[in-house]
């Protein structure tokens, strides 16, 4: 369900962006030091990050949030040669809206955010979230089509009188029985 979803999102990040970016990946997985310093040392790239989800308006369906980290060492690169943080978000957005990931409903733009901190600003770069929303399903534990095995099952009762234990098949209502 979501790494299947978030596998998807990559390859179409892939697509749409080619070899214009540096990296294309999911985010590291902390905000250490150190996870910051290297996303923030890869510009351009694009992270992928699944946020979490909530119950959606239909059962067995939730409501993903991602977010893209967009790490640009320019803020418009209509004036230059390499792609800026205006031109890779707007690509983003474009590509990604409506766009049907894995066997999730289509994503939906939600907003986006300057994340600037003087940390980053003092590095040269520009850091932007861009955040999604999609819906997606949700596999049962178990399935319907696997029951028979619990409704019609092998049980022994002890009684607590001493006398022998008594084995018995029971049958659920809706399982077979060896007459059938």
């Amino acid at each position: 369900m979501i790494v299947s979803t978030e596998n998807a999102l990559l390859a179409r990040l892939r697509a749409l962006f080619g070899n214009t970016l540096r990296d294309i990946a999911t985010h590291p997985g902390d905000w250490s030091e150190e996870g910051l310093r290297d996303v923030l040392l890869t510009p351009p790239s694009v992270y992928l990050v699944w946020l979490g989800a909530q119950a959606g308006q239909v059962k067995g369906v939730i409501d993903s949030r991602f977010v893209f980290y967009v790490v640009a060492e320019v803020i418009n690169g209509a004036e230059g040669d390499r792609p800026g943080l205006y031109q890779i978000v707007a690509r983003l957005i474009a590509g990604l809206s409506g766009f049907r990931p894995a066997n999730a409903g289509p994503m939906r733009f939600e907003e986006g955010r300057n994340l600037y901190t003087e940390k980053q600003g003092n590095g040269g770069v520009v850091l932007y979230g861009t955040y999604f929303t999609c819906e997606e399903p949700v596999t049962p534990l178990i399935q319907d089509d696997g029951m028979d095995a619990y409704l019609r099952h092998y049980q022994t009762f002890t009684q607590a009188d001493g006398s022998p234990p008594f084995a018995a098949p029971i049958t659920l209502r809706g399982g077979h029985t060896d007459d059938e």
